[in-house]
């Protein structure tokens, strides 16, 4: 099917016959997207690691379109951590990774994650920030060959404080604040 043909995407959970599929969907797309953001060696250090699988214990759904699995997502299920949004090169700039995006939030929304965050390949930071994630820090990562991959840490709140949970939080502060300067100034009246 050619992506001019727009025809409706679902998304669901991967099952394990799809980790070939979404092997080859990240290959492809480090290797045609990732190519302008990484040098020849980082984007080879990254197919090789991807290759290797994915061990990690995570949810991952994947996007299909008549039945062929088009880009997938996955949520750590150890930290609030988006551990890869990857659509195939082919059907970028449809909403796919958005609807991915998407499924991610909303199980993290349901196991009552406060954010979520990612660490932002460099090509992916203007997707994240178009989905309202913020730049946190610039960083970078060693996969186990040693060689660095810049990324960007990034967050995105999905469940804000409660307005009772701020005024806990600042009467905390307060309090710790009361404490340590009683603290002190039992210090200067009695010394020691």
């Amino acid at each position: 099917m050619s992506p001019s043909q727009r025809a409706p995407v679902s998304i669901r959970l991967a099952q394990s016959e799809d980790m070939s599929k979404i092997t080859k969907i990240q290959v492809d797309s480090i290797q045609s997207i990732g190519a302008q953001y990484y040098n020849a060696s980082q984007i080879e250090t990254l197919i090789e690691n991807k290759k290797k699988g994915r061990n990690w214990k995570e949810l991952i759904f994947v996007a299909e379109i008549q039945s062929q699995i088009v880009g997938f997502s996955a949520l750590s299920l150890i930290e609030p951590t988006i551990n890869g949004v990857f659509v195939d090169p082919v059907f970028i700039r449809q909403g796919i990774g958005q609807k991915l995006l998407t499924a991610l939030e909303k199980e993290a929304v349901k196991n009552r994650t406060r954010c979520l965050w990612v660490s932002a390949s460099l090509n992916a930071v203007p997707f994240y920030e178009s989905q309202g994630y913020q730049t946190i820090r610039r960083n970078t990562i060693l996969l186990p060959s040693g060689v660095p991959i810049p990324v960007v840490t990034m967050k995105k709140v999905l469940i804000p404080p409660t307005r009772a949970e701020i005024i806990v939080t600042q009467l905390i502060y307060i309090l710790v604040i009361l404490f340590l300067l009683f603290a002190v100034v039992l210090r200067l009246l009695f010394g020691g």
